[in-house]
């Protein structure tokens, strides 16, 4: 199984876990923070595919916009952010959601195959998130890194994170697999560094690139603990 595969690189938010409804529940939890939620919603689609080099320029970078959106002073546009608007997420995670059916078995089989694990998502406090989503201790240990696209500087699908991230794994960018819900993020950024892709089908699914597979995640597990190559028809 996965021959020629030696890491898998996973999305968060809509592949390790069904995100349905969570904008929503945001946005019921903080009512008095619509408007810098669409703010920040504005404002991360004009950041998309950007790489500022470093976390810290990223930073600027937001605050400086959120602020003016927002009037607010550029320190207290990211300790909203860092804190009220993620933690209330994290929050919810741990309130309303939980890791993908048959996760920990799908990550034991790739980690005993010697296939090394990363979880890579756009927001930051991935850790924290990915222990609201209640984790097994089992899965946690077959995971070799845990990424932010904010801690790279950048918001994907910018090179640069895929890139690293296979350094850091000590991979072949080519032996990478993506494994992810969007298309334009997680696809985009994998076909930039010569990685393959699987689409994991949720309520939003959009195909921009008819070229990888589009499955829905039983469908993926099946293929994992079924031994068999899902980049094969």
């Amino acid at each position: 199984m996965f021959d020629s595969i030696k890491a898998v690189v996973f999305d968060l938010d809509g592949t390790l876990y069904n995100f349905k409804g969570l904008p929503l529940r945001l946005m019921w939890a903080l009512p008095t923070d619509f408007s810098r939620i669409a703010n920040d919603r504005s404002i991360r689609k004009k950041l998309k595919g950007c790489d500022f080099g470093t976390p810290e320029a990223y930073k600027e970078e937001y605050a400086k916009r959120m602020a003016k959106k927002t009037a607010l002073k550029p320190a207290d546009a990211l300790n909203w952010y860092s804190n009220r608007y993620i933690g209330t997420m994290c929050f919810l995670l741990k309130k309303y959601y939980s890791a993908r059916p048959q996760l920990t078995e799908v990550f034991q089989m790739l980690h005993s195959k010697g296939i090394k694990i990363a979880v890579f998502s756009d927001y930051p406090r991935v850790k924290q998130r990915v222990r609201a989503l209640d984790f097994s201790d089992e899965a946690m240990e077959s995971i070799s890194g845990i990424y932010s696209a904010e801690d790279f500087g950048s918001q994907k699908p910018a090179l640069r994170p895929f890139m690293e991230i296979a350094q850091q794994l000590g991979v072949t960018p080519e032996s990478c697999l993506v494994v992810g819900d969007r298309d334009d993020t997680d696809g985009d950024g994998a076909r930039k560094a010569g990685m393959s892709f699987i689409q994991i089908e949720t309520h939003k699914t959009k195909v921009l690139e008819p070229n990888h597979p589009v499955w829905s995640w039983e469908d993926f597990a099946a293929w994992v603990l079924g031994g068999m190559d899902p980049l094969e028809d």
